[in-house]
């Protein structure tokens, strides 16, 4: 039980922390969750629906929705452990200022994010090579 108001505050600002970095793991979860289901979704529609355009039939958006399913899971794993390192270390009184998680999965959902987007703009204006003889 604490006394002091101010270490109170101090925990439940890293609890509210923590459960903020579980909302972000699950809401990436959820993403790439929409993304295989609707993947899987568009490959299972008749191709009469169709008819002019040319819709990309590989599974390369499913292993992107698979990767962020991964990368959401692992944002709440790796948010847990620095809740527990920040909670051990506001026992002893003391703070270890670190941007390692966030610098990590900043660097993770923009390099998805860039593969999502060439991935859009590909399967949107497919490459066409003409060969002359």
């Amino acid at each position: 039980m604490y006394k002091n108001k101010n270490r109170i505050n101090e925990h439940m600002a890293n609890e509210r922390t923590f459960l903020s970095w579980i909302r972000t793991g699950i809401g990436i979860m959820v993403f790439g969750f929409v993304i295989v289901k609707f993947s899987s979704f568009v490959n299972q529609l008749p191709a009469s629906f169709f008819q002019d355009s040319t819709i990309p039939k590989n599974g390369f958006t499913i292993f992107i929705g698979i990767a962020l399913v991964f990368t959401g899971a692992l944002t709440i794993l790796l948010s847990y452990f620095k809740y527990k390192q920040t909670h051990k270390l506001l026992q002893k009184g003391e703070y270890l200022y670190s941007t390692l998680l966030l610098t990590m999965l900043t660097v993770v959902i923009f390099l998805m994010s860039i593969i999502i987007i060439t991935y859009l703009i590909i399967a949107a204006y497919p490459l066409t090579f003409q060969l002359t003889d």
